[in-house]
Formats: C-alpha cells, sequence, structure tokens
C-alpha cells in the first residue's frame, strides 16, 4: 500500500507539467489580449502531456515501478501523441514551423541535460516559446514574436530556475550518469543562493511589469529554495516547483488578478 501511494504521488508529479502549462498559456493570454485558439491550446498540453509521459518511460532507473504505472504512462503517450497529430492537422504553415523547431529541440534534449546551465534555459525558453506559437493565432514564422514580448523573460527566468531546484532531488543520479546539473557542480548551497538571487530579480522585473501573479510565484520558489531538503525528495520537491509556478494561472482563474 505504502509502495503504491508513493508511485501513484509520482504519477501526479508526472503529470502535473499539464496545469503548469495551461497556467503559462493564461498568463500568456492577460499579457498581451489574445484570445485563444483553441486547437492550439489543447496541442500545446497534450505535447507537454506526451513529452512527459515519454521521457518517464525512457528514463526506467527505477526497476520496481509497478506495471500498473508503466501501463498508466504508455497509454497517456499513445493517447496524446495520437490526438495531437490529429490536432496539428489544423494548425497554419507558420505555426506548424515552429512546432517543427520544437520537435528538433526535443531530439537533442538528452544531450543538453549534460551541458551546464544549458538544460535550464532550454527546457524554459521552449516551454515559454511554444506558449506563445501554439495556444494563439500565428502568423509569424516560427513563432518569433516570442522574443519580442515583454512577458517572455521573467516567465522564462521563473521557469529556469523551476527546473534547477527540480534538479535537486537527482543530485546522487545525475552524478553517476556524468550529468553536470548546477547543484552537482556547485553543491546544494551555492546554488540555492544563485538560484534565490535569480528569483529575486524575476520577481522585480514582473512587478515592474504588474505581473503580481509571477511576483507571487516568483516568491514561493524563493521561499522553497531555503529547504533544500525538501526539494530533493523524490517526487514531492519536484511537484511543490511546479504547484508554485502554476500559481499565476490559478490567481488568473479565479480572477483573483
Amino acid at each position: 500500500m505504502k509502495d503504491n501511494f508513493k508511485y501513484f504521488l509520482l504519477l501526479i508529479h508526472y503529470w502535473f507539467p499539464v496545469a503548469l502549462g495551461w497556467s503559462i498559456a493564461l498568463v500568456i493570454q492577460k499579457a498581451t489580449d489574445l484570445p485563444l485558439f483553441a486547437s492550439g491550446f489543447y496541442l500545446y498540453l497534450l505535447a507537454i502531456f506526451a513529452a512527459y509521459n515519454l521521457d518517464r518511460i525512457i528514463d526506467n532507473d527505477d526497476a520496481t515501478r509497478p506495471p500498473w504505472l508503466i501501463i498508466a504512462l504508455i497509454s497517456a503517450c499513445l493517447f496524446s501523441t495520437i490526438t495531437g497529430l490529429i490536432i496539428a492537422l489544423q494548425l497554419s504553415i507558420q505555426t506548424f514551423s515552429a512546432l517543427l523547431v520544437f520537435s528538433i529541440i526535443t531530439l537533442f534534449y538528452k544531450q543538453a541535460k549534460k551541458l551546464p546551465l544549458l538544460k535550464g534555459v532550454l527546457v524554459a525558453v521552449v516551454w515559454v516559446w511554444a506558449g506563445v506559437a501554439l495556444p494563439f493565432i500565428n502568423t509569424n514564422w516560427f513563432a518569433w514574436q516570442f522574443w519580442t514580448l515583454h512577458i517572455s523573460l521573467p516567465i522564462v527566468m521563473l521557469m529556469a530556475c523551476g527546473v534547477v531546484l527540480c534538479d535537486f532531488k537527482d543530485i546522487k543520479s545525475d552524478t553517476q550518469h556524468g550529468v553536470r546539473s548546477l547543484p552537482v557542480i556547485w553543491g546544494l548551497r551555492k546554488t540555492t543562493l544563485i538560484i534565490s538571487a535569480l528569483l529575486f530579480i524575476s520577481a522585480l522585473i514582473a512587478y515592474h511589469e504588474n505581473r503580481i501573479g509571477l511576483v507571487v510565484s516568483g516568491a514561493a520558489l524563493l521561499a522553497l529554495a531555503q529547504f533544500p531538503r525538501l526539494l530533493s525528495l523524490d517526487a514531492i520537491g519536484p511537484l511543490v516547483v511546479d504547484v508554485s509556478l502554476t500559481i499565476p494561472g490559478l490567481l488568473i482563474a479565479l480572477h483573483l488578478i
């Protein structure tokens, strides 16, 4: 029973990024006043769902995973991939060009994970870039407008800090597999100090742009960064980070900001 609860918690952690994608889309919509494009919005969420399930299927270091968890991951990956491909047929050629770029970047993700700094920045940029390219009507090749939106910078900074905080739980595994994540290189204390400084800067930028939801999210992550032992817990650490990053979308949905 205890093991099943552990893996059920892990499954929530694996699937929660869909909620994070939903939040990013809402934040971008509020900042730009662009209407959501339903097909692209669903594709964005399905792509996140497919990518994270596939990553968990491939990353099978835990030989004790129960069969029901593997079946759930495979079923979710197949469903989201097939449904996403059907929806992708409705995309404009400009949006499809951006989707092609994201697919190419994904292919090189495993190599990028081994390079310090690149992993966090790359993941954050792709998340937010896709959040601009897919959920909204796009008339620009490769969704280049992402690079000109003021809202992009604070979200990318928050996401990059979140990626590094999620790496706290993988220090032992990353060391064994030669993945030079920032916590592996700098250690918990130095990484915490650097990430705390970046979170403070991102919160200042968000405050300057009157993005209160991002300020609250940055403050929540800054508080969590002071508890590296909590963030080092498998499933729980990354889950609380993802929940903190989802705060802006929740506040928008509840009409609190």
